[in-house]
């Protein structure tokens, strides 16, 4: 089967560091509807983006754990800072760009990895949206993988596991139609209780795979992932590249498991990487460079095709 491209965040995530920003390439606003479509018009298989609730209830689209904002008051700067939770749904869509042409009354920051807080800016702009807005507006052909966040260092109760989980799963009954989707999300109790609900779409755990460490020991490795997999009769994993690129075994384990594997991260936006993991056995990738990394993968299934005589398709647990 053909290497799946997912388009992270629709065409990448945006840069935050002056190092960053240097990439010649345009940035589109991230986990937009203009970033979803134009993935797909470059050839993604699917588009993964963050839903989070609504204080009133309403699932939407941003990946922080914090929505910060800029409010100017005479000269000086006053910082806002938000949980998706704490906001209702008329307050998350006024901040930022506006569709209609109008600046929103709070203007978007981001705090980068060294501690500094900055003004969110891109090349091509758009408003942020809601799950049913994308259900709506973005190509029915384009396939979904919807991750479910959570605060990444924070405890969260089961009461907003249900909570968020519930209101996610009605918008999707709703608004889904046909459209292929696939569920993931670090929380290794918000995966057990998606497969709980739901079986309809499969649902994958995303791991750091010991790249980065965790309090949650289910988090750290690929092995720990494997055995959330069994636990709750999950359907994949999605880890960081550079788990798998480390240790090209973990995929054989994977796949032992009875598991489609996917992997996200910096090093799938090298085609190298692409190849290697093909080569392995990995189902698909997360990847940023959407253009040229649909080129690769696809340069990639005409050799595999022309060399074994088989037509190359997705693979089929990763669309199901």
């Amino acid at each position: 089967p053909k290497l799946v491209v997912v388009g992270h965040r629709g065409c990448g995530k945006n840069k935050i560091t002056a190092l960053e920003a240097a990439d010649s390439r345009p940035s589109i606003m991230e986990n937009t509807i203009t970033s979803f479509n134009m993935a797909a018009a470059n050839g993604a298989d699917f588009v993964e983006f963050d839903v989070q609730v609504t204080k009133d209830g309403h699932a939407v689209i941003f990946h922080d754990d914090l929505l910060i904002t800029d409010d100017s008051v005479s000269f000086l700067r006053k910082k806002n800072e938000e949980t998706i939770g704490d906001m209702t749904l008329h307050e998350f869509l006024s901040i930022g760009f506006q569709r209609d042409g109008h600046q929103g009354g709070k203007s978007l920051l981001r705090r980068a990895s060294d501690g500094a807080l900055r003004k969110w800016t891109v090349s091509v702009d758009d408003s942020l949206c809601t799950l049913k807005q994308a259900f709506e507006e973005v190509h029915p052909f384009t396939g979904f993988n919807i991750e479910v966040k959570f605060h990444d260092v924070l405890p969260t109760s089961d009461q907003e596991l249900e909570r968020v989980i519930g209101a996610i799963l009605s918008e999707v009954e709703q608004y889904a139609g046909g459209r292929r989707i696939y569920f993931s999300s670090f929380h290794p109790d918000a995966v057990g209780l998606l497969r709980k609900k739901q079986s309809r779409y499969p649902v994958f755990f995303l791991t750091d795979g010991g790249v980065q460490l965790y309090n949650d020991p289910r988090r750290n490795s690929i092995e720990a992932a494997i055995q959330v997999c069994k636990t709750s009769n999950l359907q994949g994993i999605v880890s960081e590249v550079k788990a798998v690129l480390n240790n090209p075994s973990a995929v054989a384990q994977v796949k032992q498991a009875g598991l489609s594997f996917l992997t996200y991260g910096e090093l799938n936006n090298m085609a190298e990487a692409l190849h290697k993991q093909e080569e392995d056995g990995v189902d698909g990738v997360i990847v940023d460079h959407v253009t040229e990394m649909v080129t690769a993968a696809r340069k990639m299934d005409k050799v595999a095709t022309a060399s074994s005589g088989v037509d190359s398709s997705p693979a089929v647990r990763v669309v199901a």
